[in-house]
């Protein structure tokens, strides 16, 4: 809401029924408030009333940071320091490598599966992740560097091809995503229409670009959009249109 002082007064009062109705106590030292664009400094205002914090943009969401603009490198730093914590020594000391490839694709793949499932990683923060598992695989999370005998990528291969089976990031990033076009295109519900109404509107999801009024999520979504729809031959304009031949790029691109 914007600036409406007399509307925040309404919502504290709602708080305190709550409270009466459900016999339970808002927390209020715990409870933060979270401004967008707060040019009037409005923001001490609201947090004087509820007598709370005044929070900051990126907010976490069941771990995953939620923010109205793109997250920047260092937003993603918690992510990268849980993998670090996930890597005791003793435990890649008293391993084969066989137990930390294991502990790798049953531990480390599965830490930044649900900030996969919503955003596409920087390029970077993909690289620190995978410098991460090498060194484990390789050095047993002991200090002392070893020659990587075989090249990461061929380690990622599926065990039909020669690797171990090991997740790659990136390919499980993009394909993450992907889920979520094949369920707007698909399926049917609440998030599907919201979706339809606020970015589709007349376009399709072959013929749908970027705005600069786009969310930093629905931007990642359409660079995975052109690896979804690789490969497809589409009639759009009285033209038959393909799927973007660039869109294999996308796989070394932020």
């Amino acid at each position: 809401m914007g600036y409406d002082m007399e509307g925040a007064v309404n919502i504290k009062f709602l708080l305190y029924v709550y409270e009466m109705m459900a016999g339970l106590k808002i927390n209020f030292n715990k409870s933060e408030v979270i401004m967008i664009n707060d040019e009037g400094n409005s923001g001490q205002a609201y947090a004087e009333l509820f007598n709370c914090q005044i929070g900051l943009f990126p907010i976490k969401y069941l771990g995953v940071p939620v923010s109205p603009s793109k997250l920047h490198v260092v937003d993603w730093l918690p992510l990268i320091d849980k993998s670090l914590k996930r890597l005791d020594v003793w435990k890649g000391g008293c391993m084969s490598i066989a137990g930390r490839s294991t502990l790798i694709s049953a531990s480390l793949n599965n830490s930044p599966i649900y900030h996969m499932s919503v955003y596409l990683l920087p390029k970077i923060v993909v690289e620190r992740l995978d410098k991460i598992r090498r060194s484990f695989f390789w050095q047993g999370g002991g200090t002392k560097k070893k020659y990587h005998l075989v090249k990461w990528e061929k380690i990622c291969k599926s065990k039909k091809k020669g690797g171990l089976g090991i997740k790659n990031l990136r390919k499980m990033n993009i394909s993450l995503l992907s889920k979520w076009w094949w369920k707007l295109e698909n399926e049917k519900g609440l998030w599907q229409d919201i979706i339809r109404y606020k970015y589709l509107k007349k376009d399709t999801i072959h013929s749908v670009t970027h705005k600069l009024s786009d969310s930093s999520v629905w931007y990642d979504m359409l660079k995975v959009g052109e690896i979804y729809l690789q490969g497809r031959t589409v009639f759009l304009n009285g033209k038959y249109s393909r799927g973007s031949p660039h869109c294999r790029n996308i796989l070394n691109k932020n």
